[in-house]
């Protein structure tokens, strides 16, 4: 279905598709001004501040600094590519793409993903019947897996042969090579053999129901290794993803966007067994940034259920941090007697108790880090200070920071002042040296608030180019900003940062960009103009009191080495700047320079 979509057909999409309309499917926003706000599904937070702005047909979020088009929201929303963003587009507001053409690109990931797909058929197949299903469908028995919830997670069996899918693939005319790319099958001398092979296969879906990896478990626990996941791929990457989100999806809203996060694949299915199917499963790496902000595009309350291990536990924490990091804190679920959750759930353990025995993210971090601290003596406490508060100045919001400082004061029993104390000294030592040069803050302001009048403005761009100020611009970004704007709006006689926004992506000013056109200050009519032309004053005021300066140290210079000639000339060229100066206090911003 992926292909070349012409530039015209894309351009009908644009014209026919509302923003604001599709935004409003996935978010709750509310007019203000001449935009729309809301809850940014990209990060967490608890004050809106993600625009949408049908006048723009952009969106872009203060918070997090994420912003593009309807293309863009939906390949990041629904994490798919260009092709699949624009042809849902296309649907929903009745645009034909022609099927002729399609990039070599959009053609190898259908390709590789038809690869998958009948390698699942080929798993599946092998649990349904034969001796290797009763194999497979005994073993899920004994792990207490019904064969219902297999089918919903489409669990398979790699019989133990060395090429029985080899040779499955061959007899279906795949392309081995491709097979291989996908870590499918592993080269040989003379061919290739399975990777997969006496072992339970769990597809690895993203959230588009798309075969993307597998992975795979031995029957037996002696064996190793025990797991084994489908390499990075041109369709698999690791950390970025989760096994059973596509499941789980269906089931976040329902329970008022809990979820649960796990590590392994059978405690992910035996918690759905249970019921419970609000649940995912890291793929066996530490939970990423990706994975968090992934994941709270679903979910709104997260449980972390991590093995009671020394690994377990670091991963916790670092799993804690990364979701602090996103202004999220999920609580953790601590297992009784070193189980998983399998096993707890194994042994008669009840959805209902597992609940009960959730406590705070942070109180639980608090607690490990202070694991080895003697609290009655004086260096445990120091210790156990030093250990906790580098994981507490994490915390963004000042009202959550300020109550488990206190909470550390009466964990260790020492004064809160100094707690604060201690805590206030380590954030300026992360500070130091972190002020900016104040140099030309005052003009680069008035760069800015140009460029920002160009971009909300473009009636006045003529202006600008007329005046021929920009080139001058002392802020790089900026410089880069009004080129781009001027360009496109000389080329085509009006101004699209939609159309813009590769070029401004390339040049890595679009964040900046976005800020600037969704800024808004309910100017009155004329006073954008009025800024226009102060802003244009000022700069090119600027730009010749620096040519004076720099010709006063060459004035000084051909004096010293009494040089008659060009001390002539330079004095002629200061007499022309200073008329130019003269000129422009009297005339405004018309002056040359």
């Amino acid at each position: 279905m992926s292909g070349f979509i012409p530039d015209e057909v894309l351009e009908e999409i644009r014209e026919r598709a509302d923003i604001l309309e599709v935004i409003s499917d996935h978010l709750d926003l509310k007019k203000a001004g001449r935009n729309y706000k809301g809850l940014c599904p990209f990060h967490q937070e608890k004050t809106p501040s993600f625009m949408v702005s049908p006048e723009k047909q952009l969106f872009h979020c203060f918070g997090c600094g994420v912003g593009g088009n309807i293309f863009t929201f939906l390949m990041k929303y629904e994490q798919i590519s260009f092709a699949e963003a624009a042809r849902a587009l296309a649907q929903k507001y009745g645009v034909l793409i022609p099927e002729d053409r399609a990039t070599a690109r959009d053609e190898r990931r259908e390709s590789l993903l038809k690869i998958n797909d009948l390698a699942l058929a080929f798993y599946v197949h092998h649990t349904k019947g034969g001796k290797d299903g009763k194999i497979a469908r005994d073993y899920l028995e004994r792990r207490g897996i019904d064969w219902v919830i297999c089918e919903e997670y489409g669990i398979g069996y790699a019989p133990p042969r060395w090429d029985a899918l080899v040779t499955y693939f061959k007899e279906k005319g795949v392309n081995l090579k491709e097979a291989e790319s996908l870590g499918l099958i592993i080269p040989k001398k003379g061919g290739w053999y399975d990777r997969f092979r006496a072992r339970i296969i769990f597809p690895i879906f993203n959230v588009r129901d798309m075969v993307i990896g597998f992975g795979g478990r031995v029957l037996g626990d002696g064996e190793e290794p025990k797991y084994l996941n489908s390499p990075d791929s041109f369709l698999y990457k690791k950390g970025a993803g989760f096994y059973g989100l596509n499941v789980a999806r269906k089931y976040i809203q329902r329970e008022e966007g809990k979820v649960f996060i796990v590590e392994g694949y059978f405690d992910l299915l035996s918690m759905a067994q249970k019921g419970v199917k609000n649940v995912v499963a890291t793929l066996g790496t530490a939970l990423t940034p990706e994975q968090v902000r992934l994941v709270r595009r679903f979910g709104k309350e997260f449980f972390l259920l991590f093995d009671p291990d020394e690994a377990g536990k670091k991963a916790a924490l670092r799993g804690l941090e990364i979701f602090m990091q996103e202004e999220a804190f999920p609580a953790v679920i601590p297992l009784p007697d070193g189980m998983d959750p399998d096993g707890y759930f194994q042994r008669g353990g009840t959805p209902e108790a597992l609940r009960e025995r959730a406590v705070p993210g942070v109180e639980y971090a608090m607690e490990m880090l202070m694991e080895g601290c003697d609290r009655g003596a004086v260096e445990g406490k120091v210790k156990a200070v030093a250990a906790i508060l580098p994981f507490l100045l994490q915390i963004k919001d000042g009202v959550r920071r300020d109550f488990y400082l206190k909470r550390l004061a009466e964990m260790v029993g020492v004064r809160e002042g100094e707690i604060r104390d201690t805590a206030l000294t380590m954030r300026k030592g992360r500070k130091k040296g972190a002020q900016q040069e104040p140099l030309t803050a005052m003009h680069v302001s008035t760069e800015k608030k140009l460029v920002q009048i160009m971009i909300q403005y473009p009636e006045f761009i003529p202006l600008v180019i007329e005046e021929g100020v920009v080139d001058g611009f002392e802020e790089q970004n900026l410089r880069s900003i009004g080129e781009l704007v001027i360009h496109d709006f000389q080329r085509h006689g009006d101004l699209s940062l939609d159309r813009l926004a590769p070029q401004l992506e390339q040049r890595g000013v679009r964040e900046m960009t976005f800020t600037l056109a969704f800024h808004e200050e309910g100017l009155e009519e004329g006073m954008a103009e009025r800024i226009m032309v102060d802003c244009l004053h000022k700069i090119k005021v600027k730009a010749l009191t620096k040519q004076r300066e720099g010709l006063t140290k060459r004035i000084k210079e051909a004096e010293a080495k009494r040089d008659e000639a060009l001390l002539n000339s330079l004095l002629l060229s200061m007499e022309t700047l200073k008329y130019q100066m003269s000129k422009l206090q009297k005339g405004g911003s018309k002056g040359s320079s």
